[in-house]
């Protein structure tokens, strides 16, 4: 039968080295074995009894064996120490197990009479033959406890986890663990609930915990308590019958109760209510509501705020019973601080190199861009994909390997047709040149690739769904050449709305940017905007026209419902839209025609910079572009302006631009541009327009009766195209219109 040793056996063998270590001793025996169970706070009882103690032994071994001067640099293993290992190994076999726990070590440490630590313990006036008894007879007691209790089978030992070093570090959260602890320690109602949002380190909080219970600084009342994780759905799973899922519910109680050092963790806490109940059952929340009141278990729990107020809170019963514990998202500080102390753990996954300035732009691009998700989560995503892309892509050190392994290819070829002409002296010379590329070769395999600036801003346009991160002087000039080709007669107001964006983005003030444009109609005031924010945006522009928003229940449509409306849950507002891409471009049209309380949520918006929907989640608008639409005509003026035509509107924007007829010269440009378009769409029929047909087009007196007019010309090539009856002769044939 496989033996292995327990996780708790491994963490006192790594911890004897430390002791060996810490003694500057040259070897590892049974006198350092011993101080590292003594350590670990395993068989406490047994130990108390016959006063051994940590401190007390480790005190004898200097006495008789000293502090060596200097740390050795190889780790050697006495023959005793591994005979001892063999002989636990050899008890646990023929005792049927397949795990070699402590008390089968220790007893095998009190086997061997000749051994440094039997010595040691004699020394201290210790009745060996006495300890040994006591040690079979505390051994017997936990082979009867042996069986695999249903939180061991379900659950997972955070404890343990902590023990491997598989739990992240927690920096910058002493507070709220301190009030876990203060929570735990009452007497009733012992039980903390942490609330915040998704990504804000709720399980972190445990785990950091969990830490803290294995460390050599776990507080006095914390010591042998061990958290276990516990999730519903392992509860719910295999229950077919009635009565199943309340027999679990209560093995867990029991065994809960039993022991009072286990500490159970349900993330997700929201799940037990309504888990298991089915039509004439109970469910997991109301069968755990007496045990919680009694204060007999301690359980933490974890959920969004959201959740808990929709599944937790209306039940006032439940809710009295867990102690709330808000976790807010860290600060920049803090945040730099767990990037940094995670960084360690990347550089090691990937063999990647991560320098400081590095981990301030991911804190400083997360916060600018990814409005719709929470720190520290949303970063440590950038910093993990981040590494993931640059070690899947190329970089100079991999074309370099790729040449040297091409040339000793060549090389290797070059040398055995030495071989086979008997020039034996020039495959030497060969091999002397194959043996210096691959020393180059391994030079290069040593050194590690680096996280760059371009990596993270490519991963948080990836995230963030962003056409263009920096908007500086070099994506400036190309976004004004792609808008000057698209939009004719207006390259001052392009300058100037472009200009302003990007000095705004620039110094990342936290409002918003608007524009008001307004003109006459159809001088393209809407192709304008709309064109602007596309290739700014790319498909993340939301267009509104206020005039259906007339009504003040209609602001529900732009901010969701309340809870505990049908709708609640649907999660379909229109501002749910920019909640999910912070950096969009919105164009509202008919603003006057809104209702008072839409415009006073516009308001809101220009002057602060986010909102809160109806469920109290933020909406972020600082990344945005608002472009408001105003039409003026000579006939009727409108809102926005009063008889002597000064500008009066309702919202002050950040830049107001009046957009006047269009010059015969740029008109012509946009008709022949429209004509082009059209000639190009059919281009495969060899369409070509008639010269009367072209200045009617121009001659039109504005940009509607161009379109119009374009459109006429296509429904005629069209319908000269289906009444033909040789296609194929046509293709070859010019079409006159």
């Amino acid at each position: 039968m496989f033996v292995n040793f327990s996780e708790e056996v491994r963490h006192i063998l790594k911890q004897a080295e430390k002791q060996r270590d810490w003694l500057n001793h040259p070897y590892v025996g049974s006198e350092h074995l011993m101080l590292a169970i003594l350590k670990s706070g395993k068989l406490k009882e047994v130990f108390k009894k016959h006063k051994i103690t940590y401190d007390i032994f480790r005190d004898k071994v200097i006495n008789l064996f000293g502090i060596g001067r200097k740390k050795s640099n190889f780790i050697l293993y006495t023959p005793l120490f591994k005979k001892i290992l063999e002989n636990s190994v050899i008890e646990a076999r023929e005792e049927g197990k397949k795990i070699v726990t402590t008390e089968i070590i220790l007893l095998s440490i009190l086997d061997e009479d000749n051994s440094i630590a039997n010595g040691v313990l004699e020394s201290m006036n210790v009745d060996i033959d006495r300890l040994y008894y006591d040690l079979r007879l505390n051994k017997c007691k936990q082979n009867k406890k042996s069986r695999k209790t249903l939180l061991e089978e379900i659950g997972v030992n955070l404890n343990t986890l902590a023990l491997e070093n598989k739990l992240d570090p927690v920096i910058g959260r002493d507070r709220e663990i301190k009030n876990i602890m203060e929570i735990l320690l009452r007497r009733k109602k012992n039980n903390p609930i942490l609330i915040g949002p998704a990504g804000v380190g709720k399980t972190a909080l445990v785990e950091g915990l969990a830490n803290i219970i294995v460390s050599d600084k776990c507080p006095k009342y914390l010591k042998n308590k061990k958290i276990i994780a516990l999730n519903i759905y392992s509860l719910v799973s295999g229950t077919k019958y009635r009565g199943e899922f309340e027999e679990k519910m209560k093995r867990i109680i029991k065994e809960l109760e039993y022991d009072e050092d286990i500490i159970l963790f349900i993330d997700e806490i929201h799940t037990i209510v309504g888990a298991g109940g089915a039509e004439g059952a109970i469910d997991a929340s109301n069968i755990l509501k007496p045990a919680l009141a009694r204060g007999n278990i301690k359980i933490i729990g974890g959920t969004t705020t959201d959740e808990y107020k929709k599944y937790i809170e209306p039940d006032a019963a439940l809710s009295r019973r867990f102690q709330i514990i808000k976790v807010e998202e860290p600060n920049k500080e803090n945040l730099i601080n767990i990037l940094k102390s995670i960084k360690p753990l990347y550089e090691d996954y990937y063999n990647i190199k991560i320098s400081n300035a590095i981990i301030n732009d991911i804190a400083s691009l997360s916060d600018k861009y990814l409005k719709n998700r929470y720190e520290p989560d949303k970063s440590i995503d950038i910093l993990d994909e981040a590494c993931a892309k640059k070690m899947v892509s190329s970089n100079k050190n991999d074309v370099r390997k790729l040449k040297i392994l091409n040339k000793i290819n060549e090389l290797g070829r070059k040398k055995i047709n030495a071989i086979t002409n008997n020039d034996f002296a020039l495959a030497t010379t060969i091999k002397i040149d194959i043996n210096k590329y691959k020393k180059e070769l391994e030079k290069i395999k040593e050194e590690k690739k680096e996280l760059e600036i371009e990596d993270v801003e490519e991963t948080v346009k990836l995230k963030g769904n962003l056409k263009y991160l920096k908007l500086d002087n070099k994506n400036y000039e190309l976004i004004k050449n792609n808008l000057n080709n698209r939009i004719i007669g207006q390259e001052d107001n392009i300058d100037k709305i472009l200009k302003s964006f990007i000095k705004k983005n620039m110094l990342s003030k936290k409002n918003v940017y608007s524009v008001l444009i307004s003109g006459k109609k159809h001088v393209g005031k809407t192709y304008m905007s709309k064109t602007i924010l596309k290739e700014i945006f790319g498909s993340n522009v939301l267009e509104l026209d206020l005039s259906l928003y007339n009504s003040p229940h209609m602001v529900s449509r732009l901010m969701g419902t309340t809870i505990n409306y049908s709708p609640y849950d649907t999660k379909d507002s229109v501002f749910d839209k920019i909640r999910m891409n912070p950096s969009s471009g919105i164009l509202i049209r008919n603003y006057d025609d809104a209702c008072t309380e839409v415009r006073n949520l516009f308001k809101k918006i220009i002057r602060e910079g986010f909102i809160e929907d109806a469920r109290g989640i933020k909406i972020d608008f600082t990344n945005t572009i608002i472009i408001f639409i105003e039409d003026i005509s000579n006939e009727n003026i409108s809102v926005g302006f009063n008889k002597s035509n000064a500008y009066e509107f309702d919202i002050k924007t950040t830049d107001k631009i009046i957009i006047d007829n269009i010059s015969v010269t740029d008109k012509n440009k946009i008709a022949k541009k429209m004509l082009e378009s059209i000639v190009q769409k059919y281009k495969k029929y060899n369409i070509s327009i008639d010269d009367n047909l072209y200045n009617k087009v121009i001659n039109s007196d504005n940009i509607a009766d161009i379109k119009k007019e374009i459109d006429k010309v296509e429904e005629k090539i069209v319908s000269n195209i289906l009444n033909s009856k040789n296609i194929k002769l046509m293709k070859e044939e010019r079409l006159n219109i």
